[in-house]
């Protein structure tokens, strides 16, 4: 949150409004007008749709290329799983996110309120999916039909490499069944499977500064 408020010119809500005021996008060349895409709850539904779509896939690219890796096993490093690793990404990832946002936002012309409730709803699941809970059987089988339950994105975060590159989602589940990057369990078939990364020491994962170093260390 620190390092945004350091560049909100990159903050995809601001570019919402620019897009909006000079109807830049995509979306303004159909015969939609600024007040008919505000007022459209279809339009706005669909584009936080496909922002959770591009979200989904951004991870997947940042497990894929080297350099993004570094960044985003700080993340990852955490070793006990809980609602505060939800905010544990290093800044450096965080604006290369909130560009690829802002970018999507430029070139469709997306609506300011589907900006906002996609941020909002993001910042939820997120907080919701690495929580320290399991839900009970039954839920947890309604539940992850539609979103990313804790014990779905706990798979995610194990440090066996092929559990790691599964479950990408955030908000929808959809995406990982349709992309059949989906894992029901850890392959280890254990329920209390160590959480983190393999290629970090303790030390690396503790402090602040230690965490902020990290993608940088040889």
């Amino acid at each position: 949150a620190a390092a945004l408020r350091m560049a909100p010119a990159l903050l995809a809500a601001q570019t919402a409004i620019l897009a909006e005021t000079n109807q830049w996008g995509l979306l303004y060349l159909t015969e939609y007008s600024a007040q008919n895409l505000a007022d459209s709850w279809i339009i706005i539904a669909l584009m936080v749709i496909f922002f959770d779509f591009a979200i989904y896939w951004q991870h997947r690219y940042f497990h894929r290329n080297k350099f993004l890796w570094r960044l985003h096993r700080v993340h990852h490093s955490d070793i006990a799983l809980r609602a505060s690793s939800a905010l544990r990404f290093h800044p450096v990832e965080i604006f290369i996110s909130m560009l690829f946002k802002s970018t999507l936002v430029l070139a469709l012309g997306i609506p300011f309120t589907a900006v906002v409730i996609f941020e909002v709803l993001l910042n939820a699941c997120a907080i919701f999916n690495h929580a320290n809970i399991r839900l009970p059987k039954r839920i947890e089988k309604y539940t992850r039909a539609l979103i990313v339950t804790p014990s779905m994105h706990r798979v995610h975060h194990s440090k066996v490499v092929s559990d790691s590159c599964s479950n990408f989602g955030f908000c929808l589940s959809i995406w990982d069944r349709l992309f059949k990057s989906f894992r029901e369990k850890s392959i280890t078939q254990q329920t209390d499977y160590p959480l983190g990364v393999n290629e970090l020491g303790y030390k690396e994962t503790q402090t602040l500064l230690a965490l902020i170093k990290q993608p940088f260390k040889a």
